[in-house]
């Protein structure tokens, strides 16, 4: 049963409580109040015995049933011996019966009956079309207020892998409604970011991974060749691939972590002069042509971070300095200015290309490419909640910095 049949018979059959409640309790009111005027009428009469013995009375008494016991007095509706109060129906007359003294009185209250069988029929007709105007509101009011609900399933439907672009529109009211809308957004909006970096992901395996690959075959081909016969070539091709196969590696766990989200990642506190030490060591055997140096003012600074996507932004900013740099192969790690920093005495970056080298495969006039690497430096600097700033001087160097930005 679909929620606005189930609104509509709940409303509806709420007010049809409510009406035939409240028509029942006013018609049992009413009959009480005329009733009950009438019993008053015959107690508060002229005496009886006085009416008996001289006609006193008479003409408000001479209308009337009387009967004591089991002798009638007077009979006017043809009802014969009763001894109980109560109103009965004798051919079309109503009569009601009330015990006063010793007597037994009865009026006549056709007209009080009559009316009263009016009423109940005006009431019966009144709680009819009540009742059709209930279910009739009942499901305009439930058409109306699934309406948002009927547009949000609408614009939900026509999303897809193609249109995840595509957001509802909230309504105007502050309320639950706004509330529901804003939370689908926002899942859609995680869902299209997840969706993204994934296809990202794709694009950047098959671009980064084209190459290694393509040496890794001409290694085998290689061997296939000579090395049977050549254990030199059959050494160095090894000692290649081995090497091809240990950059892959160190590329697919860089694009991996690249498509994690900030839920995904675990902070520790790291203490940066251990940790600087630590990458300096690594660098100057992984770059033995160049000198590496640690700046840290305050020895016992420390950081809450994640130390494995902080190691890859390093990687990726000492890699960008190593290949930039000119004569003075001298390359600083430290902490000042609030941030990391990463310092060579290389080239320098044009100030209108400072923001363009974030750009994935930019390139500029010279036809000098930055490939992927400073790319995915900003979105793990990103995953963070880290800034990178960079100060540079044409001929002198640049400086890339790691600003850590408050939650």
């Amino acid at each position: 049963m679909k929620i606005a049949l189930r609104l509509t018979l709940t409303y509806a059959s709420i007010f049809i409580v409510v009406i035939l409640s409240s028509l029942s309790f006013f018609y049992w009111n009413t009959e009480r109040l005329l009733l009950d005027e009438n019993r008053k009428s015959l107690l508060r009469g002229p005496e009886v015995e006085g009416y008996l013995k001289d006609g006193s009375g008479r003409g408000k008494l001479s209308s009337l049933y009387i009967a004591s016991g089991d002798r009638i007095l007077q009979d006017p509706f043809n009802i014969g011996i009763i001894d109980r109060e109560g109103v009965y129906r004798i051919s079309n007359t109503y009569v009601l019966l009330v015990r006063r003294g010793n007597y037994l009185l009865g009026k006549d209250i056709t007209p009080t009956v009559l009316a009263l069988n009016r009423l109940k029929y005006s009431l019966f007709i009144s709680s009819f079309f009540s009742i059709l105007l209930s279910v009739l509101l009942g499901y305009i009011l439930s058409q109306r207020f699934l309406s948002p609900i009927r547009k949000i399933i609408s614009v939900a439907r026509d999303i897809d892998t193609r249109r995840l672009d595509r957001r509802i529109e909230p309504p105007k009211t502050n309320d639950e409604l706004m509330d529901l809308t804003l939370t689908i957004n926002s899942m859609l909006d995680r869902i299209s970011d997840s969706y993204r970096r994934q296809e990202q992901f794709i694009a950047d395996v098959s671009h980064e991974l084209r190459t290694p690959l393509t040496a890794l075959l001409g290694y085998v081909r290689l061997l296939n060749r000579w090395g049977k016969d050549d254990k030199k070539v059959m050494e160095e091709s090894l000692r290649a691939i081995e090497e091809t196969a240990e950059g892959m590696e160190k590329i697919i766990e860089t694009l991996l972590e690249t498509i994690k989200t900030r839920e995904d990642i675990s902070l520790e506190e790291i203490d940066l002069e251990s940790f600087l030490n630590e990458r300096r060591d690594y660098y100057s055997k992984l770059y033995p042509n160049f000198q590496f140096k640690v700046l840290l003012s305050d020895s016992s600074k420390k950081i809450l971070s994640s130390r494995p996507l902080l190691e890859i932004i390093l990687n990726i900013l000492v890699e960008n300095a190593v290949r930039n740099s000119l004569d003075k192969k001298v390359i600083e790690l430290g902490w000042e200015n609030s941030g990391l920093f990463v310092r060579d005495y290389g080239k320098g970056i044009p100030l209108e290309e400072r923001e363009r080298i974030f750009e994935r495969f930019y390139k500029n006039g010279e036809g000098k490419g930055y490939g992927l690497g400073l790319s995915l430096a900003r979105k793990l600097a990103r995953l963070l909640n880290i800034e990178i700033q960079i100060e540079s001087e044409e001929g002198r160097g640049s400086t890339f910095y790691l600003i850590p930005k408050e939650d």
